[in-house]
């Protein structure tokens, strides 16, 4: 089906960035992190540590600890997985194209999107933050099923704001499903709305 598969791909794009992402100017030793809980960045001299929920890295929990750790060193990366959080210690270079990368790779998938004539959407925007998307459709051939894409939207767009240093509890993403036409909003949901659902 055409809406799985687009949101198996928009959910796959942060595991793959990190999987690929280039070892960039190697220029500090990275240190094992140590940050407290409620520092989700620690803006150091030469690196930062980056506090990354591994299920949403992984929402599918594909991936071992060890895998995860093997990936980043691969990548130029230090990676420390506590619990639920892999901690990732990076230049701030490399930090910045990985934030770059996962723009790009938004990007192309809602281009992606945009050009199968499948289903109904005839555009995507979002910010440079990705806290908020405008999916403009079709609405004689938008479907309730279509609704699923936002999870697709919401995996990337917290997942950019993790890297960020957002902390779980504060990130947000917003999802308008509008008329191409008109601009009228047909659906609206928000990452943190999800969350208070699935948790009820």
């Amino acid at each position: 089906m055409k809406i799985r598969h687009a949101l198996i791909s928009f959910t796959a794009a942060g595991a793959l960035l990190l999987a690929g992402c280039a070892a960039v100017d190697d220029e500090a030793t990275a240190s094992p992190p140590a940050t407290p809980a409620a520092v989700e960045v620690d803006e150091k001299l030469t690196t930062v540590d980056v506090r990354v929920a591994k299920s949403m890295l992984d929402p599918e929990g594909a991936l071992s600890d060890d895998e995860i750790i093997a990936s980043a060193k691969e990548n130029g990366l230090s990676a420390v997985v506590e619990g639920d959080t892999v901690v990732y210690t990076m230049t701030k270079s490399q930090r910045d194209e990985m934030l770059a990368g996962m723009r790009s790779s938004a990007r192309e998938s809602a281009d992606d999107l945009v050009a199968d004539d499948a289903n109904s959407v005839t555009a995507v925007d979002f910010d440079d933050e990705m806290t908020s998307f405008t999916v403009s459709v079709d609405p004689a051939k938008y479907s309730a099923m279509e609704g699923f894409l936002v999870l697709g939207f919401y995996m990337q767009g917290a997942l950019l704001q993790q890297f960020q240093g957002i902390s779980a509890d504060d990130i947000d993403v917003t999802v308008d499903f509008v008329d191409d036409s008109t601009g009228e909003v047909l659906d609206s949901g928000s990452f943190q709305d999800m969350r208070k659902n699935l948790d009820q």
